[in-house]
């Protein structure tokens, strides 16, 4: 790599004027130290010119690396999208419905909810519950309501008749992972992540 030029001193500054000696000049000769300085400060900028545009260069070659990788993971976003698009339905990523109906259980019992992955048939991933309280699915009989946290809780509830979702509110409540944003959908349009 060659080496970096040394870089040029600043222009030099004028002797400093102390505050009690400005008193006693003239107009002509604040004017006169003032003209100085401005000098002295049109030659700095000067000097520095080739640093800004330098800095600059930096600037924009570092915008279009950030560029490429914002590029990067949409690519990888839509194609995780479409993965998740084409295994639903499959054995490995069955609806919530038919993975909690499934014989024998697709999951271990004491798995937490908040530690499965799910996905929107639409591809996007979500948690179950609302995002402050991660990993909880609503079951209701139309009248009550109840929260499972496992797999084996959200079984059981299904298999008992309960509906996910909440009096007069059915469906699950999912939000988007990494997002506040949350939505209550038919439990066969959420995808069970079982790979």
């Amino acid at each position: 790599m060659p080496e970096s030029p040394a870089p040029m001193p600043p222009p030099p500054l004028p002797p400093r004027v102390e505050p009690e000696r400005l008193r006693d000049l003239g107009a002509a000769s604040l004017d006169a130290e003032a003209d100085r300085l401005a000098g002295v400060e049109r030659a700095t900028r000067s000097a520095m010119a080739p640093y800004d545009r330098h800095l600059r260069e930096i600037r924009a070659r570092r915008e279009e690396i950030a560029t490429e990788r914002r590029r990067r993971e949409r690519a990888e976003r839509h194609a995780a999208r479409i993965s998740v698009r084409q295994m639903a339905g499959s054995p490995q990523m069955p609806s919530l419905s038919e993975a909690l109906l499934a014989e024998p259980s697709p999951v271990h019992d004491d798995q937490p909810l908040a530690a499965m992955r799910a996905f929107l048939a639409s591809g996007g991933e979500v948690g179950f519950g609302y995002p402050s309280r991660a990993g909880a699915l609503g079951f209701t009989d139309g009248r009550l309501l109840r929260n499972a946290s496992t797999w084996g809780e959200a079984r059981r509830l299904y298999a008992e008749g309960w509906e996910p979702g909440a009096p007069g509110n059915p469906g699950v409540r999912v939000h988007l992972i990494g997002t506040r944003v949350e939505r209550v959908v038919d439990a066969g349009e959420v995808l069970v992540d079982l790979r």
